[in-house]
């Protein structure tokens, strides 16, 4: 019981933690449910005791739903909303007042409301036009009168109105949200990730060819990349979202480097990397498929789609404008056994397989080594970062240009379909190109502060 008791308390402890974290989730959560309590109080206040209407949870009802995670959506849906409410209370005066209260009558008010909830203008309040409508019917035939009906009928505007509006204040005056740092944090998670399997990879490269079982396993995690992309690409959206409308003087001061174009850059060169380092773990995978069906032709049309569905050649016809490199530089030779430390398995088929292999993973843990840079990015660091970006780009380089003098000393064929070292050799030269570029990208933000409004 005492283990328990003490388990409980210190999820309390850890939770609270998180709590003085400004960008914290748990913080966020919190904020955004007394937020929500205070709008639901206010507008049941007006709704109840200064209006004394009919049905007056019609207002904290829509003050909760309009304390959205940005202003510019408080605003946005506040008015599709309202047009959807009062779409729908329109169908119900029009139809119901000219039929009668009957079965017949309702059934053309819900086919009505359904056909304007289809209307594109009103997006994800759409349904809200059946709802609004069934709830006037519901009142309408509670009316004794005409008079009553068209004064039920409007109250039910005024008070989806009065809600909007409070909820819309609520959200604008107190602690607007602004989150600007969820684009760095999508960016974040997909350096991570790439790293995460890179660094995974890099050692059994190292000890020559990986085995079936651990290729595929390479491969299938790195197909499962697409939702972590949906959401950076979100936090993203989000991030740029919550300047918008947003009354906080210092919202857009506080941005002092990064742009919202350079984090989009940095988050689809991030993408880009994802893509092809899931086409070098099907390339090394395709090789076991390819020996347990000697018959078969070689698999290509997979490797040229990337893990966000986007299409990725993999250039390994070897020609000039592929990408495949054809020069010579750094020093040491990774192709060589006699350079590799321990004992290398080799192909059978291919005795310059697992040697390569060994170069090829030097670069790969280069690559898991700048995008380890990049899991930690920090607007407030970001000169620092940005220089030791660059560092990591231009040991890559190198590294990449050993795999080139690799296959150009040892004459490994770079054209051949059946060969993986074309697919493998262009791959590198792309991942080089992103994170240099990538580099790039967040050293000229350090050194020119975000202007207003980007």
């Amino acid at each position: 019981m005492g283990t328990r008791v003490r388990e409980k308390w210190e999820r309390v402890a850890e939770w609270g933690g998180r709590l003085r974290h400004p960008e914290s989730g748990a913080r966020r959560s919190l904020l955004l449910i007394l937020k929500s309590a205070l709008a639901a109080t206010v507008s049941w206040f007006i709704s109840y005791e200064l209006i004394d209407a009919t049905s007056p949870a019609f207002a904290p009802f829509s003050a909760v739903l309009m304390v959205q995670v940005t202003v510019y959506q408080s605003v946005i849906q506040s008015l599709r909303y309202v047009g959807a409410v009062a779409a729908g209370v329109a169908v119900q005066a029009v139809l119901g007042l000219s039929a009668g209260p009957d079965l017949i009558s309702f059934a053309l008010v819900a086919l009505a409301a359904l056909v304007i909830s289809r209307w594109r203008v009103l997006g994800h309040q759409g349904p809200q036009v059946a709802t609004a409508a069934f709830f006037a019917f519901a009142t309408y035939t509670s009316a004794t009168s005409n008079s009553d009906q068209v004064r039920e009928l409007g109250q039910i505007v005024l008070l989806v109105l009065i809600g909007s509006a409070v909820g819309v204040a609520v959200n604008v005056l107190i602690a607007p949200p602004l989150r600007y740092r969820s684009a760095e944090y999508g960016i974040r998670a997909l350096a991570q990730e790439i790293h995460d399997l890179l660094d995974a990879m890099t050692p059994e490269l190292g000890e020559g060819a990986p085995d079936a079982d651990t290729t595929k396993g390479w491969r299938d995690r790195a197909s499962r990349t697409g939702s972590l992309i949906t959401q950076s690409r979100e936090g993203l959206r989000t991030a740029r979202e919550s300047l918008r409308l947003n009354p906080r003087p210092w919202a857009r001061r506080r941005r002092r480097h990064l742009t919202f174009q350079a984090y989009e850059q940095t988050m689809e060169a991030l993408v880009r990397m994802i893509s092809q380092v899931a086409a070098i773990t099907r390339t090394l995978d395709q090789r076991h498929r390819e020996d347990e069906d000697p018959d078969s032709d070689t698999d290509t049309s997979e490797d040229t789609e990337g893990s966000d569905g986007s299409d990725g050649s993999d250039g390994s016809d070897g020609s000039d404008g592929s990408g495949a490199p054809r020069e010579s530089g750094g020093s040491g030779d990774f192709g060589d056994p006699e350079a590799s430390r321990g004992p290398v398995a080799e192909d059978p088929r291919d005795p310059e397989y697992a040697p390569f292999l060994r170069g090829y993973s030097t670069f790969l843990s280069s690559v898991a080594d700048f995008t380890e840079v990049l899991a930690t990015l920090d607007e407030d660091h970001l000169r620092e970062q940005a220089d030791r970006l660059g560092e990591a780009a231009g040991h890559l380089e190198e590294c990449r240009r050993e795999i080139a003098r690799t296959t150009d000393d040892h004459g490994l064929s770079l054209t051949d379909p059946t060969e993986p070292y074309g697919v493998l050799v262009v791959e590198a030269t792309r991942l080089s190109e992103e994170c240099r570029y990538t580099a790039e990208v967040l050293s000229h933000s350090a050194d020119e502060p975000a202007a207003e409004g980007r």
